[in-house]
């Protein structure tokens, strides 16, 4: 498996709670630190060292705990208290800027995302884990997550799980009808009409159309199949306005203009279109590989057995397979901690081969180094991880402390277009001036 940094949440899904931790609100995380305070008051007695780790929760499944439990058996000195936060990125994003800035050492260790380092380095919100930890380390996580990670020849976080997009499908309803899985977006939009004419299917085709991040990783798939991209490899400049926008925007609004995609998808996320083709209403989907095994849920689901995973498609013209935007959780540290030398062994023991094969085991989400990644039994876990070494992997662009403001930029000009509201053209040049102003500061 490859990851291609072409020039991508976090999901969200029906979680089942996690018993041993505890569960906290963006509000309450404020009040946790103490506003400032340090967390040394309970952390010496007995020679035993308590880390505070904030998280979100992890796919389905109890992996949280089964990695903690695991570390404090092999590193009794340490215990872990584990914080469970909102599955909204830009919510935690936000809280963990203020309570850091506002000199809390506390979380001592916090998962985050892959668009947080420019930011995050600027701001002095992370640790700069270079000073700290050998290189090789880093060696050993697939290059370019690793690299995802870097601001400046600098590492300020680790790849914990990765998430990647997939296409997802009714295996009965092509077998049904004779046709093969689309290789491209055009094949794909004929096909799911064709099911969909038959009576077979509500939907054709379901993606993440909502103004939120995810809409942003659909589109840069989108105009990385089309050959273009967000910004100039400067990052001085918006590029979406082009005819690459124009080919990949048109696509996207004409799938909702030929009923193909239900016009709702302008307020769906991962889980309203995971919800749509769970129960049963949708030929293709676009989501995240902890989709699939929610599909296979018999309480819940009505697509049990029924459900296929390929690589996306790309355009007509273009080598497959589509581009494949990179989500997932990845690791940092504040730089305030009391504890730094147990914080950088806790990160550094969570990218171990021993803890990736638990994350891909148990929480079923793709592991970050190459030795599991490539570990042919890992690869058999699910059919995410099946399909994963097929997958175009893309990265969005993100080395610039002024992503925020350009993603913004993004799902509301490409949201907009979708739901009418303004034509391709306008979408995209107002795109680029958001971009723009953004990228000069005064956004």
């Amino acid at each position: 498996m490859k990851l291609h940094s072409i020039r991508a949440p976090r999901r969200s899904g029906r979680l089942r709670p996690i018993s041993a931790v505890a569960v906290v609100t963006a509000a309450s995380l404020l009040a946790l630190a103490g506003c400032g305070g340090s967390s040394s008051d309970d952390s010496e007695a007995g020679g035993t060292v308590n880390l505070t780790f904030f998280t979100i929760p992890v796919n389905s499944t109890p992996v949280i705990e089964k990695v903690v439990e695991r570390f404090e058996e092999t590193h009794p000195g340490i215990k872990v208290k584990v914080e469970l936060g909102p599955n909204n990125v830009d919510t935690v994003r936000g809280t963990l800027a203020t309570q850091i800035s506002s000199g809390s050492s506390t979380p001592d260790v916090y998962e985050g995302d892959v668009m947080w380092p420019a930011q995050f380095a600027e701001e002095n919100l992370a640790l700069n884990l270079s000073d700290h930890i050998d290189g090789d380390f880093f060696d050993t996580f697939q290059p370019a997550l690793a690299a995802q990670g870097q601001v400046d020849g600098n590492q300020y976080m680790t790849p914990w799980f990765t998430e990647a997009g997939y296409l997802y499908y009714r295996k009965d309803l092509l077998e049904e009808a004779g046709l093969p899985v689309p290789k491209t977006w055009e094949e794909l939009a004929e096909t799911a009409a064709k099911i969909q004419a038959s009576g077979k299917a509500k939907y054709g085709y379901v993606f993440q159309g909502a103004t939120t991040e995810e809409l942003t990783c659909n589109w840069v798939e989108y105009l990385t199949d089309a050959g273009g991209q967000v910004v100039n490899d400067d990052y001085t400049e918006g590029t979406m306005n082009t005819p690459a926008g124009v080919k990949a925007l048109s696509f996207m609004r004409s799938l909702i203009d030929t009923g193909v995609t239900p016009k709702a998808v302008t307020t769906f996320q991962s889980a309203e279109s995971l919800s749509a083709f769970d129960a049963g209403d949708a030929v293709f989907m676009r989501n995240w590989g902890y989709a699939y095994a929610i599909t296979q849920d018999k309480d819940s689901s009505d697509v049990v057995g029924k459900v296929g995973m390929a690589p996306l498609p790309t355009f007509e013209g273009s080598e497959g397979p589509g581009a494949s935007v990179v989500g997932g959780g990845n690791l940092y540290i504040n730089p305030n901690t009391d504890h730094l030398e147990e914080s950088l062994e806790f990160l550094q023991w969570l990218g171990s081969d021993e803890a990736q094969k638990i994350m891909a085991t148990v929480g079923e989400v793709l592991p970050v180094t190459t030795a599991v990644a490539d570990d042919p039994e890992i690869q058999q876990v699910n059919e995410p991880m099946s399909v994963l070494p097929d997958l175009r992997l893309a990265s969005r662009q993100v080395a610039t402390p002024k992503y925020p403001g350009i993603t913004q930029a993004v799902y509301r000009a490409v949201n907009s277009a979708l739901a009418g509201g303004t034509s391709i053209e306008e979408a995209l040049a107002q795109a680029d001036k958001e971009i723009n102003s953004a990228l000069q500061g005064s956004l």
